[in-house]
């Protein structure tokens, strides 16, 4: 072979690997905190490319996935967002207060959607505008100090009796350092006094419990919190340590009331998924996080068991039923 015939093979060849670069399928990073399979994920993760899907992308064809999962392992998840990172998506995906930290850290330039998250660590990771966004990162706001006071709120009115309401949180979640003073002072005209109860791990689990007792608190609530409210296990272990004492049980998270709480109040988890996907496909046509304001819940659902009612000997309001989306007899 001439030294000519060479540089114009490697030309070409150079030439064809530009042109399939051009043409390869964006890539859309995915950063879980949990593991393939988990209920969260479910949540989360399913809705999310199903709502892709019907906006037209299919994967291998028009875009392609890497994917990330933190098994409910959060220190590991700095190291998976660089991974994901060093991949060059054209934008990441993510949820939970912790996986949306973690993606914001390992890159300040590459598109970040986060479908959801809360509320403070929004506004935090955005550069402190809900509405315009100064960072990369945008998405779905999933709890705040309103959405929680309004399901307290919506505690004491199906159980007038409680004057002293257990707030349990994960003493790890950002967005929850200042819980519950924040939702104490939006419930300053109620008659009520919330008591902080640091649950962050099964093995710490027994103490919180103590606490509660000690406080002689009249009722629980749970604020939504990836390891303490979407995490099965640990979710029946606050419910039977709740029908063991007879107290009512409320929380943020949805599925506490189908698995036995009194009521839960939130936003649906999966529409926000779903909405999240719609930023996505926004970025991957050209638009930037500044443009995409983060989005509040626009819709709180309500689900009252009445079974778990009946239990407690308590007879829910009217006024609850009349307004709750889901009962459960």
């Amino acid at each position: 072979m001439n030294r000519r015939t060479h540089l114009t093979g490697l030309a070409s060849s150079l030439f064809a690997s530009r042109s399939w670069a051009q043409q390869r399928p964006p890539l859309v990073a995915v950063l879980s905190p949990a593991s393939p399979g988990a209920a969260v994920v479910k949540l989360v993760n399913e809705p999310f490319k199903i709502a892709l899907t019907d906006l037209g992308y299919e994967a291998g064809r028009n875009i392609e996935f890497a994917e990330r999962f933190a098994h409910d392992d959060e220190p590991s998840l700095p190291a998976l967002a660089a991974a994901l990172v060093s991949q060059q998506p054209r934008v990441i995906f993510t949820n939970t207060n912790a996986a949306a930290v973690a993606a914001a850290d390992a890159t300040r330039t590459i598109p970040i959607v986060v479908g959801p998250a809360g509320e403070v660590v929004m506004i935090e990771l955005a550069g402190g505008s809900l509405a315009r966004p100064t960072t990369n990162v945008t998405g779905f706001v999933l709890t705040s100090p309103d959405i929680d006071a309004k399901c307290i709120a919506l505690l004491m009115e199906a159980v007038p009796s409680a004057r002293r309401i257990g707030v349990l949180i994960n003493p790890r979640n950002p967005g929850q350092r200042e819980y519950p003073s924040q939702q104490q002072r939006l419930l300053a005209a109620a008659s009520v006094e919330l008591i902080r109860l640091e649950l962050g791990a099964a093995t710490g689990m027994e103490a919180s419990f103590e606490k509660a007792i000690a406080e002689r608190v009249d009722a629980l609530f749970v604020a939504d919190d990836p390891q303490i409210a979407a995490n099965p296990p640990i979710r029946e272990r606050i419910l039977r340590f709740a029908a063991a004492n007879r107290l009512p049980v409320a929380s943020s998270h949805m599925n506490y009331a189908h698995d036995g709480a009194l009521l839960s109040m939130g936003p649906s988890i999966p529409a926000l998924a779903v909405r999240a996907a719609g930023y996505v496909d926004k970025i991957l046509k050209g638009a930037t996080p500044d443009l995409l304001p983060i989005e509040r819940p626009s819709v709180l659902f309500t689900v009252v068991n009445l079974k778990t009612a009946a239990l407690l000997a308590l007879t829910m309001p009217p006024s609850i039923l009349i307004r709750a989306d889901q009962i459960i007899e």
